[in-house]
């Protein structure tokens, strides 16, 4: 008997040796904390099946979302979750994960993500209060409760741990000929690249897309043409792992030679290392990567510093606008042209809130505004609307103005910003190829040398006056700008005879009609009689809302804010 357990034991000993060289510790995950993400890696010099063992903060319904996977470093692809794995209760709550997995020889990355889960609806105002007090009361236990989660996997092979992953990641970033990624938020990155010839690139992007916003997202135009080749949205993505809202693109596309940019934009939320919610398979990588798919043809293409599209026949430039901003740019044609007309502004619920417009100064009549029934969608949040149409103007002089409100705008967006940030404004290019850029002048908004009086640009507490004289009965034409509501003017201009001081014409909110922009802005344009004598016209403002210093948006002419008298046949009106 003795000499069998001697035999027996020695054959476990034979037969356990290689199991023991195996049970190596390749990665391992522990010490977590809510809002968490951490990674390891390994990596494997053979085929061969390895154990996993993962602790996670089990049937918790809305109270924790939290799971470990591991992905290909090759491909990309997540080769094991631990939600797949058999399931056993553990303690205090908690679950353990464990499982044998088979996987090929290669290089592995391990994730694990503690995320509070804000699917769950909470039914209720007391199950509301629970959830308050919950947190507030019971956070130091919830944290004690995170630091026991965790995920170990052994096997044969090598550990490299996060350093090793992370240099990993710079690797392939460096391969790539275009690698925008691990972006954070409030981002706007670009890069420019040039095809020698035709090539088929492969697009790995990783952003976030809701039901109602494309809010972290990426796209390809052609820096020649401005056309967009390719663009993020819900359409092309599919779910990336994690929170709903984490959507990836993976494919090849074909390109012709050319000039190129890749962009990418995000939010003031929800991206790498500043998760809200539960972060994609593939959180390092938060962004888009470009690279060629055919590595003999990697010698026909290269990187540029990318600037911006360069417009050619560029007439007016009214871009890159903040919060409360008004401007204006004047133009004269000397022959009828085609315009572009490209702008981006803000719009909802069919009202415009940043938005352009063009002013014939000849009549003082708007021939054309940016209505949000005219917009497209110009990407990122729905309220990021475009226009970009050609219009013929005629030979004259025009002006084109641009207003934003207090929020969202370049470089300080609210929410997520449209694809072409850079052009949030308005610009005019002419098009065709018979331009001369000697048929455009500038145009100065100077006093009316054919009027009998002008008080115009008229700021916020003012009162003003002029004097004309009419050496015979006349006609004359008024067009004067002021505020007025509930009936009543606030800025406004009124005509007195000289020697009398009687008023013969006064500026009434009944006589005047909507002058655009807010619903307080009114003008009078029209004409009256007046016998020969000496005339003082004055024109007097409060304290808010006048030229230079708008509380509300204003009129399409703005610069005539105040009062212009020619005589009747001269006035072109």
């Amino acid at each position: 008997m003795k000499r069998l357990f001697l035999t027996l034991f020695g054959l476990c000993i034979l037969f356990n040796t290689p199991t023991l060289a195996q049970d190596q510790l390749l990665a391992e995950i522990r010490n977590l904390a809510p809002n968490d993400v951490k990674m390891d890696g390994f990596v494997l010099d053979k085929d061969q099946e390895v154990s996993i063992r993962g602790i996670d903060a089990g049937d918790r319904g809305w109270d924790a979302y939290t799971s470990a996977w591991i992905l290909d470093k090759g491909t990309r692809e997540v080769v094991w979750k631990m939600h797949n794995a058999k399931r056993s209760r553990y303690t205090r709550g908690q679950d353990e994960y464990t499982d044998l997995v088979k996987l090929p020889r290669g290089e592995y990355e391990v994730y694990y993500a503690a995320f509070p889960d804000w699917s769950h609806d909470i039914e209720g105002f007391g199950e509301l209060l629970d959830y308050l007090a919950d947190r507030v009361f019971h956070s130091d236990s919830r944290r004690h409760e995170f630091q026991d989660l965790g995920l170990s996997i052994r096997g044969a092979g090598r550990h490299v741990g996060q350093e090793g992953v992370e240099g990993w990641h710079d690797q392939m970033r460096k391969e790539a000929l275009v690698s925008l990624s691990g972006l954070w938020d409030n981002e706007y990155v670009r890069q420019g690249f040039i095809l020698e010839k035709p090539v088929q690139v492969t697009l790995y992007a990783i952003g976030e897309i809701t039901d109602d916003a494309t809010d972290d997202y990426g796209w390809i135009i052609n820096t020649k043409s401005g056309e967009r080749v390719w663009q993020m949205s819900d359409v092309n993505t599919r779910h990336a792992g994690g929170a709903a809202k984490n959507r990836m693109d993976a494919e090849s596309i074909s390109l012709p030679a050319g000039s190129y940019a890749v962009c990418f934009a995000t939010d003031g939320s929800h991206s790498y290392r500043d998760w809200n919610a539960a972060p994609p398979s593939d959180p390092a990588f938060w962004g888009i990567t470009i690279s060629v798919k055919n590595e003999s043809e990697r010698k026909y293409a290269k990187t540029f510093d990318f600037k911006g599209i360069e417009e050619k026949n560029l007439i007016v430039d009214l871009t890159r606008l903040g919060d409360d901003e008004f401007l204006s740019k004047g133009f004269t044609l000397e022959k009828p042209i085609d315009v572009r007309i490209y702008t981006i502004g803000e719009g909802r619920d069919n009202t415009m809130y940043d938005y352009g417009w063009i002013l014939d100064v000849t009549t003082h009549k708007k021939i054309w505004t940016m209505e949000y029934d005219e917009t497209e969608h110009a990407g990122g949040d729905q309220k990021n609307r475009m226009v970009n149409r050609v219009m013929h103007l005629d030979r004259g002089s025009y002006i084109v103005y641009f207003v934003t409100d207090g929020s969202h705008s370049f470089k300080d967006w609210n929410t997520a910003p449209p694809f072409d940030p850079e052009h949030w404004g308005i610009s005019l290019s002419a098009v065709g190829e018979g331009f001369n850029a000697k048929d455009v002048s500038s145009y100065e908004e100077r006093a009316d040398r054919s009027a009998l009086a002008q008080i115009i640009r008229v700021g916020n507490d003012e009162r003003r006056r002029e004097h004309f004289t009419l050496s015979k009965t006349s006609s004359i034409h008024i067009y004067a700008l002021g505020e007025g509501q509930s009936g009543e003017m606030a800025d406004y201009a009124w005509i007195e005879d000289a020697d009398t001081r009687r008023e013969v014409w006064e500026m009434t909110y009944r006589m005047t009609e909507h002058a655009g922009g807010a619903g307080k802005n009114r003008v009078f344009n029209g004409t009256i009689s007046l016998p020969r004598g000496e005339y003082t016209v004055f024109y007097e403002t409060d304290g808010s809302h006048a030229f230079g210093d708008w509380n509300d948006d204003p009129p399409d002419d703005s610069a005539s804010w105040g009062v212009t008298i020619t005589l009747a046949e001269e006035s072109g009106h």
